[in-house]
C-alpha cells in the first residue's frame, strides 16, 4: 500500500470518521427496516431542521475544544438570547431584527466574560463555565419566567420559511458549517487554533497569539449559541425561559467527541463534527418515529457520549501507540533490505571467485 495512503489511513481523524460512518449506515438501515418514513425527502428536511440549532452551536464550539478550552454555558447562552429577544419584541416594542441583534451582541457578552476569566486570569474553563451556566440561567429566569408565544413575522420565516426551497434554519447551519470547515482547513487562523492546541508553550516561542485566538473563539462560540437559541425560538415561535437550550452544551459535547476532535485539543475537523451531527440527529429522529419513549432517547444520548469518551480515547492512546509499532516494523524491514543490498555483492564476489577457481582447476587438468 502506497507509504502516504496507508499514513493518511492511519490518522486517528480518518479512522474515527471511517468508524462513524460505517455507524450512521448501519444505524440508518436499521431505522429504514423499521419505518419506511426514515429516509424519505421531507423526514430527512425534517431531521436536519430539528437539529439545525445544534449544527450552529457544535462548529465553534470544536473550534474552542480544538485550541484546548472549552464553553459549557452555551446552553444557558441560547435560552438568554432566546428569552431576551421575546421580551424586547413583545414587552419594549423593538423591532424582531433589532432585538436579535441586541440579544446576539448580549451573549457575545457573556463569552467575553469567560475569555477575560478563563484565557486572560487562567482559570479553570470547566468551572468557569459550568458557574456561568448557572448565572446565565437564573438571570434569564428573573428576567422572565413565563412563556411566550406568537414572536413575530420574522422570526416565524426563520423558522419556517425558506430560500430557494431550503429552510432558513438548514441554510444557516450549512453556512456555519461551511464557514467553520474552511477557517479551520484553509486559513492561518485555523493553523494556528491547532498548533495551541498541540502545545500551547511551544505555539507562544513562535510567536502565535495563544490568548487573543482562543479569546476570539470563546467570543464566537457565545454568539453563535445565542443564534442557536434564536433559532431553537424560531422553531417554535416562542420560547420557555426554564427550558430553551438546557443541555444543548452536552449535545455540542457529544457532537464534538463523536467527531474525532480530542478533548485536550489539538487535533479535529469540521467534517468529523458534520458526521457525528448527523449521526445523533438520525438517532433523536429515528427513535421518535419508532414511537420510543423519551426515556430511553436519553439514555441513548448517554450511550453516545460515553461511545465519544471511547473514541476520544481510541484516538489518543490507541491509534498513536499502533502507528509507532508500524513505524518500528518499516525500519527494520528498510535495515533488513539495506542488510540484503551490502551482502549482494559479497556473495556475487564468492561465486565469481568460485567460477574462478573452477576455471583455473579446469585449465590445470
Amino acid at each position: 500500500m502506497n507509504r502516504r495512503l496507508s499514513s493518511f489511513l492511519l490518522r486517528p481523524q480518518t479512522i474515527s470518521n471511517i468508524v462513524l460512518l460505517a455507524a450512521l449506515v448501519a444505524l440508518a438501515v436499521f431505522f429504514v427496516s423499521q419505518s419506511r418514513a426514515f429516509l424519505t425527502p421531507i423526514n430527512v428536511m425534517t431531521l436536519i431542521e430539528n437539529s439545525a440549532a445544534l449544527g450552529i452551536v457544535a462548529v465553534p464550539f470544536a473550534l474552542l475544544t480544538i485550541s484546548g478550552n472549552v464553553d459549557f454555558s452555551i446552553g444557558s447562552t441560547a435560552g438568554l438570547s432566546a428569552t431576551l429577544t421575546a421580551v424586547l419584541v413583545t414587552r419594549a416594542g423593538v423591532p424582531e431584527a433589532a432585538a436579535m441583534g441586541i440579544a446576539l451582541l448580549v451573549a457575545a457578552a457573556v463569552g467575553t466574560v469567560n475569555a477575560l476569566l478563563c484565557v486572560v486570569l487562567g482559570f479553570n474553563p470547566i468551572i468557569v463555565t459550568l458557574g456561568m451556566l448557572g448565572v446565565v440561567r437564573g438571570g434569564t429566569l428573573l428576567m422572565q419566567q413565563d412563556q411566550i408565544f406568537g414572536i413575530g413575522a420574522l422570526t416565524e420565516w426563520i423558522g419556517s420559511g425558506d430560500v430557494l426551497g431550503v429552510p432558513v434554519t438548514v441554510v444557516i447551519a450549512i453556512a456555519v458549517f461551511v464557514v467553520g470547515g474552511l477557517t479551520l482547513s484553509a486559513t492561518p487562523f485555523g493553523r494556528h487554533v491547532v498548533a495551541i492546541g498541540v502545545n500551547r508553550q511551544a505555539a507562544f516561542l513562535s510567536a502565535l497569539r495563544v490568548r487573543a485566538i482562543p479569546f476570539v473563539l470563546y467570543v464566537v462560540t457565545s454568539a453563535c449559541a445565542g443564534l442557536a437559541g434564536i433559532v431553537l425560538m424560531a422553531r417554535l415561535n416562542g420560547v420557555s425561559p426554564g427550558e430553551t437550550g438546557v443541555g444543548l452544551e452536552f449535545q455540542a459535547l457529544t457532537v464534538v467527541l463523536l467527531g474525532g476532535v480530542a478533548f485536550a485539543g489539538g487535533s479535529g475537523s469540521i467534517a468529523g463534527v458534520l458526521l457525528a451531527w448527523l449521526f445523533l440527529a438520525s438517532l433523536q429522529n429515528g427513535l421518535v418515529l419508532l414511537h420510543v419513549t423519551p426515556y430511553v432517547q436519553t439514555v441513548s444520548a448517554g450511550v453516545a457520549l460515553v461511545l465519544a469518551a471511547a473514541l476520544d480515547r481510541l484516538g489518543s492512546t490507541f491509534v498513536p501507540r499502533l502507528q509507532e509499532v508500524l513505524a518500528q516494523r518499516g525500519r527494520a524491514a528498510a535495515v533488513r533490505t539495506e542488510d540484503a543490498a551490502s551482502a549482494a555483492p559479497v556473495a556475487g564476489d564468492a561465486q565469481t571467485k568460485a567460477v574462478a577457481a573452477a576455471a583455473r582447476g579446469s585449465a590445470r587438468e
